[in-house]
C-alpha cells in the first residue's frame, strides 16, 4: 500500500504517527510523512519533526518519505492525496464523548468527504489491532471497506466482527423477547442483507482471517456504541458511498461525523466508487467552489 500520514508536529499526532508505523510495518507499505505549516514560523519545527517521524519508520524498516509545504491544511492535503494517488490517508482525531465538539476531529470529517479516500482517523492509540469492527448497512458499498481491511488485518493477525444495526427486528430473524437477532438465521435467508453479510464473511475468511456477525435492533448510533464498549474493538471501520440525494447525504454524513467525533477508537471511513466524481460538498453547495479533483 501507499501510505499518506499527515502529521502536525506536535503530540496530537502521535497517535496516528504509532498505528501508522504499526500498520506500515506489517504490510512493507511505502509511507510519505506530510506536514502542512499554517504559520511561517512554524516551518523548520514541522521540519525538524516530521524528519523525527521518518528516522523511527525507517529504523523500523519501514520506507519512508517526507514532504512539508506552506498553507491551508486541508487544501494542501487534497492537492498532495491526488498527486500521490495514495491508497490510505492517516490523520489525528480527538475523540469528545458527550456530544462535544471537537475542531480537530471536524476539520478529520472535511478531509473524509473532501477526499473519498480510505481515511483513517485516530483521536487515541490502542497497544495493538487485535479485533476490528466493520460496520456494515448491509449494502454491496461495505466491499470496499472489506477488500481493504483484507489488505492489513492478517499482517497484524487481527479479527473480525461484522456488525450491522436493523432499525427494528424482523418476525424471520429475530424474538423480540430476546436480546439479539438470530444471526444464523439471518445468514442462512435470501433477504439482501442476508446475502450481502455471507458474501462479506466469506471475503474475510477466505484470507484466513477470524471472523464472526453479529446483528443487532435499535438506533444505529446507539448500537455502534454499544458493540463497541462491549467488544472491546482497537479499530472501527464505516463504509460510505457517493449519493446525489442530499439528504441522504445530510443524514449519512451526519452520522459517519459523530462516530468520528466521539468513538474513542482509530475509525476508518472507506468510500465505494473511489476514483468515480464524487458529490459536492456541503461548503461547495454554497459556495459553488469545485474540488481540486473535478476541475
Amino acid at each position: 500500500m501507499r501510505i499518506l500520514l499527515c502529521s502536525e508536529g506536535t503530540e496530537r499526532s502521535e497517535s496516528a504517527i504509532q498505528l501508522c508505523l504499526k500498520i506500515a510495518a506489517a504490510t512493507q507499505s511505502e509511507v510519505t510523512i506530510f506536514g502542512v505549516a499554517e504559520l511561517a514560523p512554524d516551518e523548520v519545527p514541522l521540519l525538524e519533526a516530521i524528519q523525527r517521524t521518518q528516522h523511527a519508520f525507517m529504523a523500523q524498516g519501514v520506507n519512508a518519505e517526507i514532504l512539508s509545504t506552506y498553507g491551508e491544511p486541508i487544501s494542501e492535503i487534497e492537492k498532495r492525496t491526488v498527486e500521490g494517488n495514495y491508497d490510505l490517508i492517516v490523520i489525528g482525531g480527538e475523540a469528545k464523548p458527550g456530544g462535544q465538539i471537537s475542531v480537530l476531529s471536524q476539520k478529520a470529517y472535511e478531509i473524509i468527504e473532501l477526499l473519498v479516500r480510505p481515511v483513517l482517523v485516530v483521536p487515541v492509540s490502542r497497544p495493538e489491532i487485535r479485533r476490528i469492527l466493520i460496520c456494515s448497512g448491509g449494502g454491496t458499498y461495505i466491499e470496499a471497506a472489506v477488500r481493504l481491511v483484507i489488505e492489513f488485518a492478517p499482517s497484524l493477525g487481527a479479527s473480525v466482527t461484522l456488525f450491522t444495526a436493523l432499525p427494528e427486528a424482523s418476525v424471520m430473524i429475530s424474538d423480540r423477547s430476546e436480546p439479539e437477532v438470530n444471526v444464523s438465521a439471518l445468514l442462512a435467508s435470501d433477504s439482501v442483507l442476508g446475502q450481502n453479510l455471507r458474501t462479506e464473511k466469506a471475503m474475510i475468511e477466505a484470507a484466513g482471517i477470524p471472523t464472526e456477525v453479529r446483528v443487532r435492533f435499535g438506533l444505529v448510533d446507539a448500537e455502534i456504541a454499544a458493540e463497541i464498549e462491549a467488544g472491546d474493538y482497537d479499530l472501527v471501520v464505516l463504509g460510505s458511498k457517493p449519493s446525489r440525494d442530499v439528504f441522504s447525504d445530510y443524514l449519512l454524513g451526519n452520522m459517519t461525523r459523530r462516530l468520528v467525533n466521539w468513538v474513542p477508537r482509530p475509525v476508518l471511513v472507506v468510500a465505494s466508487g473511489v476514483g468515480t466524481r464524487r458529490p459536492r460538498s456541503w461548503l461547495e453547495r454554497i459556495t459553488g467552489r469545485a474540488g481540486e479533483s473535478e476541475r
